[in-house]
C-alpha cells in the first residue's frame, strides 16, 4: 500500500491553525509596513486590491472545504494570491512585499509536490528580480541580495509545510496499516477458532462416530442370537447407542455451523481504526462464511479498495455492500471521485483482479455520477464447504 502521492490534498482539519494565524498576521504586517511609492494614477486602488485578492485567496485555500474536493479550485486560489502579490509588489515598490511570498510558499506543499513547488518559487522570484532590474532600475547586487534573502525565508516556509504534509501522510499510512492489521487479525482469530472446531468435529466423527456405528452393528447381530428373555436388554442398549450417535452428529453439525467466518465484523474492524473515514454499510452478509479462503480474498480486496479511496478519492466517504446468493458472493465499494475516467487509479486494480482470479472471480470498475465503484463477484456455493 502506497499513499505517498505528492499531489494529495490534505484535509482542511489537518492543516496547522498556527500557520493559518501566522499567514494572516504576516499579511497584515506587510500592509502596515509597506507604503505606496508609485506615482501612477490608481496606484492606491491596485495596491489595496492586491491585498484583498491575496487574503481572499489565502482564506479560501485554508478554510473552504471545496478545495479538499477539487484541486483545480485550490490552484485558482493560489493564482489569485499570486496576482494579488504582484499588484502589491508593483505598487509598493518595496522588498517588504516579498514577505507575502513566504506565506504563499507555506501553502504549496499541500497542493504540489516538492519539485513543482521549488520550480514555482524560483520562477516567481525570477520575475520579481526582473521587475527590480528593468522596471525599477535597481542595481544588480542589491536586487539579487534582496531576492535571495527573501527566497531563503520562502524556502524555510516551504520546508516546514512540506514536513507537516509528509508527517500527515505518514500518520495516515500508519493508521491504514494498523487498521488492515486489526482486520486481518480478526479474520485470523476466526480462522483459528474455525480450524480448532473443525478438528474437534472430525475427531468426534471419525473416532466416536465410527466406534458407535461398529457397536450398533454388533448389537444388531447380538439381538438375533441372544435368548428371548435378553432381547429387551439388547434393545435398550441399542437405543442408548443410537441416541448417543445422534447426539454426536448434532454436536459435529453445530460445530461446523459455529466455525463460520464473520466477514462483516472483520471489515467493520478495518474502519474502526480509520477515524478520518466515514464508512456506510449498505448491505451486510446475512450469515457468516464457511470458506476462509473466500473471506480472506474479499477482505484483502476491500483493504486495497479502501486504500485507493483514501489515496485518490475526493472525499473520505465509503459505501460498502456485501451480498450472498445461492451461487456467488458480491462485494461493492463506492466512494466519491471527481477525476476524468482516463485518470482513474489503476495501480491497485491488478492486485484485486489477481486475488479474485484465484477463486475464478472477477472485478469490475465504473465511474458513474462522479462515484468510483469497485464490484467483486466470486462463485460460491455454501454446500461445497459444509
Amino acid at each position: 500500500m502506497d499513499i505517498s502521492d505528492d499531489s494529495a490534498i490534505m484535509q482542511s482539519t489537518e492543516r496547522n491553525n498556527i500557520l493559518l494565524l501566522a499567514g494572516v498576521l504576516g499579511w497584515l504586517a506587510v500592509m502596515l509596513i509597506t507604503r505606496i511609492n508609485a506615482v501612477f494614477a490608481g496606484a492606491g486602488f491596485f495596491y489595496y486590491s492586491g491585498f484583498a485578492l491575496f487574503i481572499g485567496g489565502f482564506l479560501f485555500v485554508n478554510l473552504s472545504e471545496k478545495v479538499d474536493n477539487r484541486k483545480q479550485l485550490a490552484f485558482v486560489a493560489l493564482i489569485v494570491q499570486l496576482v494579488g502579490f504582484f499588484l502589491v509588489f508593483g505598487c509598493a515598490q518595496s522588498s517588504d512585499a516579498l514577505i507575502l511570498l513566504v506565506i504563499f510558499a507555506g501553502q504549496l506543499p499541500f497542493f504540489a509536490n516538492r519539485r513543482q513547488a521549488i520550480a514555482s518559487l524560483l520562477a516567481i522570484n525570477g520575475v520579481a528580480l526582473l521587475i527590480y532590474l528593468l522596471a525599477w532600475d535597481k542595481s544588480l547586487i542589491p536586487s539579487v541580495i534582496a531576492i535571495a534573502l527573501n527566497l531563503a525565508f520562502q524556502s524555510f516556509s516551504l520546508a516546514v509545510a512540506d514536513i507537516a504534509v509528509r508527517e500527515s501522510k505518514a500518520r495516515l499510512a500508519l493508521e491504514q496499516a494498523n487498521a488492515e492489521l486489526v482486520s486481518t487479525r480478526s479474520l485470523l482469530e476466526q480462522t483459528s477458532r474455525q480450524s480448532e472446531r473443525l478438528k474437534l468435529s472430525r475427531d468426534l466423527h471419525d473416532i466416536c462416530g465410527h466406534q458407535l456405528t461398529a457397536l450398533l452393528l454388533n448389537l444388531e447381530f447380538l439381538s438375533k442370537t441372544v435368548p428371548g428373555d435378553q432381547q429387551d436388554s439388547v434393545s435398550e442398549t441399542k437405543a442408548i447407542a443410537k441416541d448417543l450417535l445422534e447426539q454426536i452428529r448434532c454436536v459435529v453439525k453445530a460445530n461446523k455451523q459455529s466455525a463460520r467466518l464473520d466477514l462483516n465484523t472483520a471489515i467493520e474492524s478495518l474502519f474502526n481504526h480509520l477515524p478520518h473515514v466515514q464508512a456506510h454499510f449498505k448491505e451486510r452478509l446475512a450469515a457468516p462464511l464457511q470458506s476462509s479462503h473466500h473471506a480472506e480474498v474479499l477482505l484483502r480486496i476491500c483493504q486495497e479498495a479502501v486504500s485507493n479511496a483514501l489515496r485518490h478519492g475526493s472525499q473520505k466517504h465509503i459505501t460498502i455492500a456485501l451480498q450472498q446468493t445461492s451461487a456467488q458472493l458480491r462485494l461493492t465499494i463506492s466512494n466519491p471521485y471527481h477525476a476524468k475516467p482516463s485518470t482513474l487509479p489503476g495501480s491497485g486494480l491488478a492486485n484485486m483482479r489477481e486475488r479474485a482470479a484465484q477463486l475464478n472471480g472477477e472485478v469490475a470498475v465504473s465511474n458513474d455520477n462522479q462515484c468510483w465503484t469497485v464490484t467483486v463477484q466470486l462463485p460460491y456455493k455454501e454446500s461445497h464447504y459444509d
